[in-house]
Order: structure tokens, then C-alpha cells, then sequence
């Protein structure tokens, strides 16, 4: 038995692009192709196909969809939070020390006196 894999852009005919002798092989076939389609914005639908009867279907709208929703639900126990630093990080111009202002060795100084 022979599967025969086509693929059928937006607007034009089915094109035949691979033969399979295994309906898995020709699954995981299509599988990344979609993948590569995905990663170059290209909207390709892929038919599987024996003795001119459509077996199976694969829609790159609705696969897409499917992923990114698990995709965004993958990466909640994961995501990282915001801990701001105690310590001063504001850029400084160069040239100027660390702390230019001295305030509480001033007052302790007029107070001992």
C-alpha cells in the first residue's frame, strides 16, 4: 500500500511531494514539514492519500493554533520574576565617586562638637 503525500498552498491544485510506503513514515514526514513551513511563514495544508481516497488531513492553521497553546502553557511553572537589587545601580558619569553626598558624617561631626 502506498501513501502518497500532497501538499496544496492558499491558492492553487494538490501537488504530490512524497511517496510512503508506511502511513507513520508519511506522518512524521509531514510533521516537519510543517515545522519547516512554520519557521519561513509559509501556510501549506498536507493530504495523505491511498488510491486516490483522502486518509488523512493536516491543516496548518489549526496545527499551528494547537501548539502555541501548549506552548504558552508550558512555560508557566517556569517564568521568571522581577527582584529588584537593594544596592544603587544607577549609571554614574565617570569621574565621580561612589558617594558624593555626605550627609549623616556631616551632622554626626557638628554634633560631637
Amino acid at each position: 500500500m502506498n501513501y502518497l503525500v500532497s501538499k496544496k498552498y492558499l491558492r492553487g491544485a494538490a501537488i504530490p511531494c512524497a511517496e510512503f510506503m508506511d502511513l507513520n513514515d508519511a506522518k512524521l514526514f509531514i510533521e516537519k514539514k510543517l515545522e519547516v513551513d512554520a519557521r519561513i511563514s509559509v501556510k501549506v495544508d498536507y493530504f495523505i492519500s491511498r488510491s486516490n481516497e483522502i486518509i488523512a488531513t493536516f491543516e496548518a492553521d489549526k496545527i499551528l493554533a494547537s501548539r502555541t497553546q501548549e506552548d504558552s502553557g508550558a512555560g508557566k511553572g517556569s517564568s521568571a520574576s522581577f527582584r529588584p537589587t537593594p544596592f544603587n545601580t544607577a549609571p554614574r558619569p565617570p569621574g565621580t565617586p561612589q558617594k558624593w553626598i555626605k550627609e549623616d558624617d556631616e551632622e554626626k561631626d557638628e554634633n560631637r562638637d
